[in-house]
């Protein structure tokens, strides 16, 4: 399985998706986690702009004006996915592999720029810790 984590610095323009989808393509990606998308709304028709047809299921975190957005995409031929958790700052995602039904999470962070924000950012990562944070 492959699993690329990115920060892509912004996903608003055609040419930058291009760039994505191709490197996705090019590294066979199994799942990925883009961080900082800058995208309020991830539609379908967008995000088969940065999937293609390999990675056809995403859940996202979308972003707060220019700021943040995470999207983590998948194969769904070969394993599937549950949402656990959508914070602020994270998203959690539970993986069961189709062919040897390996569970595990992925987990992508992206923090704030805004000073006023780190501390609810921290405990936000600290609820995290914990086996009770995630149902």
């Amino acid at each position: 399985m492959n699993l690329i984590t990115w920060n892509v610095r912004g996903l608003g323009r055609p040419a930058k998706r291009f760039l994505v989808k191709d490197f996705l393509l090019l590294h066979f990606a199994d799942v990925c986690c883009l961080q900082e998308s800058k995208l309020e709304e991830v539609s379908p028709v967008t995000w088969r702009e940065l999937g293609g047809g390999r990675l056809d299921q995403f859940f996202t975190l979308p972003a707060r004006g220019s700021a943040g957005g995470i999207i983590i995409g998948w194969n769904s031929t070969i394993m599937s996915a549950k949402l656990l958790h959508i914070g602020l700052f994270s998203l959690i995602v539970e993986f069961c592999s189709k062919c040897d039904n390996l569970v595990w999470r992925c987990t992508s962070v992206y923090g704030p720029n805004d000073r006023k924000l780190k501390g609810t950012f921290w405990d936000e990562l600290r609820g995290l810790a914990g086996p009770a944070s995630i149902p």
